[in-house]
């Protein structure tokens, strides 16, 4: 089986596979496999109508993704049997998938990956925040509003596509601590904010007296708005939750579902995802096969 390296061309060859998905995670979107393409080194290779992708972890390590067909235990029968190697790995494995892997092979172990939970959230209520459990988000909003009168929304487009790198690019020395992550995060933002139409993503950009502080880029899937990124410049206290609110207002109304995405790990992502109150935490697994056994 021949794999090749996952490029931008390759999005409309990959994306018609994402609708054989049965999870609402967001690695089986354009901006969840194509922003980290090149981080993990990830290839593919369609075989009988099924898209089979690997990537290779921090340690050189290959991990496959969900083959995605028609027919799941199809697709995983023909990614396990298709390599002579004894063991194989799969990664971000959805948890509605692992019933079907302990179905096929009894044996497979099963292992959480805790950080790389998806938060999933009722559209509904990001778009209304009422009740007394979105009251601070509430409060930092009109506070927002109170203070900058002159704020306004607008879509990311090519009019203002250079006044949003120009905002992220200083925004990204503001707040990167020097690490790797850091480095890494801010070159995947700005290769999608220089291919904006590769990527198919929409947004919005929260400007005060006519200067952008914030933005925010997504896309939608099915029933679900998913968040990609989201920057907002934070001397402007409650930039975030607005954008937020404002962006779920604009593009998640038609949908049930919006996926924030994962936090890493990082205690203050995790804060700020569940002071949004989740429905819940789309978990993934590692699931390891042993062919001999």
């Amino acid at each position: 089986m021949d794999f090749k390296r996952i490029e931008l061309r390759d999005i409309e060859r990959i994306k018609p596979f994402f609708s054989y998905v049965e999870s609402k995670t967001c690695d089986f979107t354009v901006g969840g496999m194509f922003m980290w393409r090149d981080y993990y080194i990830m290839e593919y290779s369609v075989c009988d109508g099924v898209l089979i992708s690997r990537l290779k972890n921090e340690n050189g390590e290959i991990y496959y993704n969900i083959p995605l067909g028609k027919s799941t235990p199809d697709a995983i029968s023909l990614c396990v049997e298709r390599f002579a190697c004894p063991k194989i790995r799969f990664c971000t494995v959805p948890q509605e998938y692992i019933g079907v892997f302990e179905r096929m092979y009894p044996h497979c172990t099963v292992t959480e990956q805790t950080d790389y939970a998806d938060y999933l959230y009722s559209s509904e209520e990001l778009i209304s925040l009422k009740g007394k459990k979105f009251s601070p988000q509430r409060n930092l909003i009109s506070q927002f509003k109170r203070n900058h009168p002159t704020w306004s929304f607008e879509e990311v487009n090519g009019s203002n596509i250079a006044d949003v790198i120009d905002f992220f690019n200083r925004n990204a020395v503001q707040t990167g601590d020097g690490s790797v992550a850091s480095s890494v995060e801010s070159s995947m933002c700005f290769e999608v904010l220089n291919n904006l139409d590769s990527y198919g993503m929409t947004g919005l950009c929260l400007t005060v007296d006519e200067k952008i502080v914030g933005f925010s880029l997504g896309e939608i899937s099915n029933d679900t708005l998913f968040v990609h990124i989201e920057k907002a410049d934070r001397a402007y206290k409650g930039a975030y939750q607005l954008l937020m609110n404002c962006f779920a207002e604009r593009f998640g109304a038609d949908v049930q579902y919006i996926n924030r995405e994962e936090d890493m790990g990082s205690e203050g992502l995790r804060r700020a995802k569940q002071a949004y109150n989740p429905i819940c935490l789309l978990k993934k697994y590692v699931v390891e096969i042993e062919k001999n056994v």
